[in-house]
């Protein structure tokens, strides 16, 4: 997998550390943020190729942050995945708020890094939409 730099969202100090240091370990830059307000801040400055994000955050929730990246030019086709404890019952919410996939907040690091994999490799003649 040839990325250079993935943006992980999530107010939770340790699973923010869980998901970034098993992204790194596979040699993706990371960027960290701990709101979704602060996450929006480090796209003006640097556009992640993917986004995972949690869904409940004291500022900017996962769902708003899917809403308003899909509204900004430079991040409007970056995969973003959320992670909640609640994933099964987000669907259709996501969907709406432009998010890709939704795992569970419990995913192993391995699911996680396949399901960026999935959505980063693109069929030949796709025009990159999922």
């Amino acid at each position: 997998m040839v990325i250079s730099v993935g943006l992980v969202v999530d107010d939770d100090p340790h699973m923010r550390r869980l998901f970034s240091e098993a992204l790194r370990r596979e040699g993706i830059c990371v960027l960290e943020a701990k709101s979704g307000r602060e996450a929006l801040k480090l796209t003006q400055t640097a556009v992640p190729h993917f986004v995972v994000t949690d869904i409940e955050m004291p500022d900017v929730g996962g769902l708003e942050l899917c809403r308003r990246l899909r509204q900004l030019t430079a991040t409007s086709n970056v995969p973003i995945i959320i992670v909640s404890s609640a994933a099964g019952s987000l669907g259709e919410d996501a969907t709406a708020a432009g998010c890709d996939v939704v795992l569970p907040k419990s995913c192993s690091p391995a699911l996680l890094l396949a399901t960026i994999q999935r959505l980063l490799v693109k069929p030949p003649g796709s025009t990159g939409q999922q």
